[in-house]
């Protein structure tokens, strides 16, 4: 919960705690967020805050009961909902059990916090239970949702919410924080490439410039060279394990997109600076294929996050098939 560690968190804790000091707070928070961008470290200073009883400035104190409670991660007034382990999306028993604790005095003599991560997963069932909550909610209880920042959540839900989108740094001070986290000797290319593909979220940045991680991209991308001039996707059915298609699919998608940007002439906008060859291969295709191949490889990702109980091998096969064949048009 050191937030000097993240300096462009500094001021967004400051504008949301501001509100706790002169005794204003809203007593929901919606925060939106780019994924890495520090959204968890912030909702944990907050939620500290919001449970210290000592403290009357912006910095819980970190000395009282609380406090340690809070910092030894077993505050029972501290409400965690999340998705369980296997499971797309929030049910409405998980609601309802918080639910039925939070009516309760808190344990501490003081405030409860609840705090629902990736809140646009909560079924309308889960979302409608705990509107009521919102709508009436007991005394000296505080609820933070968070999600990221292109999710859906029911209009109802938001319209009780003070809404705050936490904002990411620049590209310039996003890179000057990741190389102090990298010993790596990463060129400005590719610490731009991948703070690019992070949506410029330095924590995400960092995850995937780790030396395997960021090795498994070059790999995909030298494999890409081989395969596209024979139109051979399924060479990549043996190169990588399925779960990791995902991330696969972002990182093909951007180097479509930079295809694209190749074709307009608007190289300044690449992404994949470091794969300038890949891109300018992939830009030798027409519009139509390239634009083909996007909307095919973004509908998977949809298919293999939303849907359960699809035979995710099936769905991959299918997109290097279909992938092959659009380009045979």
């Amino acid at each position: 919960m050191i937030l000097n560690d993240y300096p462009w968190l500094l001021l967004p804790y400051q504008q949301l705690a501001d509100g706790i000091i002169q005794n204003r707070a809203h007593h929901a928070f919606l925060i939106r967020y780019v994924q890495g961008s520090g959204e968890d470290e912030l909702i944990y200073k907050l939620a500290s805050r919001l449970l210290c009883q000592a403290s009357v400035n912006l910095e819980p104190c970190l000395n009282c009961h609380s406090c340690q409670l809070f910092l030894s991660r077993h505050h029972p007034d501290f409400y965690v909902i999340s998705n369980e382990l296997g499971k797309p999306s929030i049910g409405i028993d998980q609601v309802r059990n918080i639910s039925s604790k939070i009516y309760e005095k808190s344990q501490q003599g003081g405030n409860k916090v609840i705090w629902v991560k990736y809140a646009a997963s909560m079924t309308e069932a889960a979302a409608n239970a705990l509107l009521k909550t919102l709508e009436e909610p007991p005394e000296n209880t505080y609820f933070i949702l968070s999600d990221e920042h292109n999710s859906n959540l029911l209009p109802t839900i938001r319209s009780r919410c003070f809404s705050y989108f936490l904002p990411i740094p620049t590209l310039e001070q996003s890179m000057e924080w990741v190389k102090k986290q990298h010993s790596q000797p990463y060129s400005d290319n590719e610490l731009a490439c991948a703070l690019l593909l992070s949506e410029n979220a330095p924590l995400s940045a960092v995850a995937l410039l780790a030396p395997e991680k960021w090795q498994q991209r070059k790999t995909f991308c030298e494999n890409l060279l081989k395969l596209l001039p024979e139109n051979d996707y399924w060479f990549l059915a043996d190169t990588f394990e399925h779960e990791q298609f995902v991330e696969r699919v972002i990182w093909f998608c951007a180097l479509l997109s930079d295809a694209l940007k190749a074709k307009q002439r608007a190289g300044r906008f690449i992404v994949n600076r470091d794969q300038v060859p890949l891109v300018r291969l992939l830009a030798t295709l027409s519009n139509e294929k390239i634009n083909a191949l996007y909307d095919l490889w973004l509908q998977a990702r949809r298919q293999l996050l939303s849907v359960t109980g699809l035979n995710k091998d099936l769905i991959i096969y299918n997109v290097l098939a279909q992938s092959e064949l659009i380009n045979c048009q």
